[in-house]
């Protein structure tokens, strides 16, 4: 049963007298024919009219309709009400409406910008009369208009507070025609677990007596106990189009203060070894500068609403924050938030305008008038709408936390109080460690500003340690287990008796090599053993072990290197799979020193061993590096998993080639990527460093190289001055055979290497 609204039908109470004064009691249960039914609709009916609402585009944009909508019964979300599509097919949004007086009608309050709306009419038969906003109610749903001249042959509806039994009347378009449909009303009385108590008898509709005297009209389906809901509309506490107008341009003149804009700097990313290496990544990972909005929540402290990875932050170099005057203001980035898709920074210039966040139930403001900030970064552009809004409901989310709902999107809306505290933020959860590395689609929810107050108020115990801003040498740094995984499939899955714990295949890994010395080897952790799944520290649901296709299979083809042309040796992948790898950055995204469990398959039984995420040692795409710019040559340390693709014992020498600049000394002279330089005028070289030194002051370059187990001596004459050749002139740039200075046959260039 749901924890928050308990729903009690009182028998005891609507047999009391209070209950026979509230609903008619006795009188409840008076017949009422279909003869009665049918009178209450014809007398009511001239007092029901349509409001058209004719919509347009604004700079591109759909129409939206926020503040009206339908729950689904199938996905449980509320739905809008299709404006785009009343533009498309050339007809008005229709709404049924009320009229209240000669000029003045009531109507559901659809919520939609001013910018969006073309026109307003009010039919009656024939007729089509012009309107226009005045009033809108603060505790109902609804909107008041104003006609440009009264309504022929209609009748304005006419209160009084009546005894029941009561009827409820409701006015909708139906299968293309407008219909008034009288029905009983039965109150309930509905208690919730805090102890509220309340009446709900519908929502939209007229109530009359039996008769058909109107008592008034129900635009919010939960009323008091007592009798003060049988009032006329016009009664209602009520926001004039001049005071909502000055409401929102206060908010416009606040929130410009305080929703600033942050301009976010990350230095370029670390280019991935080979320009073919199959990656996920992309947009923000790629990026190095981001514009996102900031919250300014304290003089000194912003929330900066950008859900960036683990990988991105790494790369964060520096915050600033352009407030509306003034120069921009320097931050300090202060921390991640663990839970949600944010970051705190602190300004090193205090600011004024920190916006006060609500506290308090959230359920609260359900209906109430909230006034809306539509605030977002194109470009470099801040754009920013105004208008009002309401909460249609709520649903319960992530750790039985209730978030607002309303129709259509809320990537970039902030509700605020009409006194300007800040009510729900638009904010993404982060989400929780997976090995699927897919883009994250998760949209912002309107997210209660009371949580993010408790979070802000003890920010070191709700920022991840993990996502932190990390120098150059560490940026990609990763955790291990010290493993080579094999993806299982459906028929590796049955051949081994694992089907029924890998869901078919679909998930799961084989044990193919467990490096010495790993915390896999220490943890005993054999070749042959089969990976289900991971349970994280602080994660409720398991990781399920998923391995990324090997693109070559270990049939890198070395043989065919020679073929291909100078300019594509950037798109060529490294040969050997990457440590960075789905299991490897999974463990990395938990967080170092967080504990977690393998469950996985040993001798046909299922076992569980607990391990610690520790940082792994460096891998390829982190090793150390060297460019010797005179020829033309990058070379990296040979690396653990270099070493078993290449079949190389760590003590012997070696440095791998990186990258071949396009008609440098190096590539003319005949290296090609990947091949090893073990010696350098036939001293050996154990790292990138001891390269550096051996070709410092050289004139003449010995390169002893391998390719896997083929060796040659490669030369580069460093003395001889380059020459550009003229007409009837050879180049002079050195070459690499067997004889120095001659240079290396032509072949006809091969075809740049193509992802399938």
């Amino acid at each position: 049963m749901n924890r928050y609204v308990l729903v009690l039908v009182l028998a005891a109470f609507l047999a009391s007298p209070q209950a026979a004064q509230t609903q008619g009691g006795p009188a409840a249960k008076a017949d009422v024919t279909p003869a009665d039914q049918a009178a209450v609709a014809k007398a009511l009916l001239p007092s029901m009219v349509q409001v058209d609402w004719w919509l347009q585009f604004d700079k591109g944009e759909a129409p939206r309709a926020s503040g009206w909508g339908k729950r689904c019964p199938n996905c449980g979300a509320f739905h809008g009400i299709g404006a785009e599509r009343c533009v498309e097919e050339e007809r008005p949004l229709h709404f049924n409406g009320y009229l209240l007086a000669p000029t003045r009608v009531m109507a559901p309050d659809v919520g939609i910008h001013p910018r969006f709306i073309k026109r307003i009419e009010v039919r009656f038969g024939d007729q089509r009369v012009p309107a226009k906003p005045v009033a809108w109610a603060v505790d109902q749903d609804a909107v008041f208009l104003e006609l440009q001249e009264p309504l022929k042959g209609a009748k304005p509806l006419e209160f009084k507070p009546q005894m029941g039994p009561y009827l409820a009347a409701s006015y909708d378009f139906l299968n293309g025609a407008w219909s008034l449909t009288v029905e009983p009303a039965s109150p309930k009385v509905t208690v919730l677990s805090g102890g509220e108590t309340f009446l709900t008898m519908g929502s939209n509709c007229v109530v009359t007596t039996k008769e058909g005297a109107p008592v008034t009209v129900l635009m919010r389906a939960d009323l008091p106990l007592d009798d003060s809901w049988k009032t006329s509309p016009l009664t209602w506490k009520t926001l004039g189009a001049d005071e909502m107008a000055k409401a929102l341009a206060d908010l416009e003149q606040k929130t410009s203060q305080s929703l600033l804009h942050v301009v976010l700097s990350f230095r370029s990313p670390k280019k991935t070894a080979g320009g073919m290496r199959f990656s996920r990544s992309g947009g923000e990972e790629e990026a190095t500068e981001l514009h996102a909005v900031g919250v300014l929540v304290a003089d000194t402290k912003v929330l900066v609403l950008a859900n960036l990875r683990g990988k991105v932050t790494a790369r964060l170099e520096k915050v600033v924050v352009r407030p509306p005057a003034g120069d921009p203001v320097p931050a300090e980035f202060a921390g991640s938030l663990t839970d949600y898709g944010a970051l705190v920074a602190t300004l090193k210039k205090p600011l004024a305008g920190a916006l006060p966040l609500a506290a308090g139930n959230i359920r609260t403001y359900r209906k109430t008038l909230l006034l809306g900030a539509d605030v977002c970064l194109q470009g470099e552009k801040r754009i920013a709408y105004f208008e009002h809004r309401r909460i249609a409901g709520f649903m319960e989310g992530w750790r039985e936390m209730l978030f607002p709902e309303m129709p259509g999107r809320g990537d970039h809306v902030f509700l605020f109080t009409r006194e300007g505290a800040l009510v729900s933020l638009p904010v993404v959860r982060r989400p929780k460690v997976s090995t699927e590395r897919e883009y994250d689609y998760d949209r912002a929810a309107f997210t209660p500003a009371a949580y993010l107050k408790t979070v802000l108020d003890d920010l070191a115990k709700n920022v991840d340690k993990n996502n932190i801003p990390l120098s150059e040498a560490e940026e990609n740094r990763l955790a291990w287990t010290g493993l080579e995984l094999q993806g299982l499939t459906p028929e590796l899955a049955k051949a081994n008796g694992v089907s029924d714990q890998s869901n078919d295949g679909r998930y799961g890994a084989i044990v193919s090599y467990v490096y010495p010395d790993s915390p896999a080897a220490k943890g005993g952790i054999e070749v042959g053993d089969i990976l289900l799944r991971l349970h994280a520290e602080g994660q409720a649901k398991p990781i399920d072990l998923r391995v990324e296709e090997d693109r070559y299979g270990g049939n890198f083809p070395w043989e065919r290197l020679d073929e291909v042309a100078e300019q594509y040796y950037d798109r060529i992948p490294p040969p050997w799979p990457s440590a960075d790898n789905a299991a490897n950055r999974t463990l990395t995204e938990i967080g170092f020193g967080k504990k977690f469990t393998v469950e996985y398959v040993h001798g046909g039984a299922v076992l569980k061993k607990e391990f610690e995420v520790v940082v792994g040692p460096a891998h390829y795409d982190s090793a150390p590096r060297y460019k010797a710019e005179l020829i033309g040559l990058t070379v990296r340390d040979m690396t653990y998993e270099v070493r078993r693709y290449l079949q190389r014992k760590p003590d012997e020498p070696g440095v791998i080639v990186a990258r071949l600049e396009p008609g440098s000394k190096a590539s003319v002279a005949g290296l090609k990527p990947y091949e090893t330089v073990t010696h350098v005028n036939d001293k050996p070289v154990m790292s990138v460093k001891d390269f550096e030194q051996s070709i410092a002051g050289q004139t003449e370059l010995r390169l002893s190289v391998k390719r896997m187990a083929q060796g040659r001596v490669v030369k580069i004459n460093l003395a001889a001055a380059e020459e550009k050749p003229g007409p009837g002139k050879k180049s002079t740039a050195p070459g690499a055979t067997k004889e120095p200075g001659e240079a290396p046959p032509a072949k006809k260039p091969a075809k740049a290497p193509t992802e399938e």
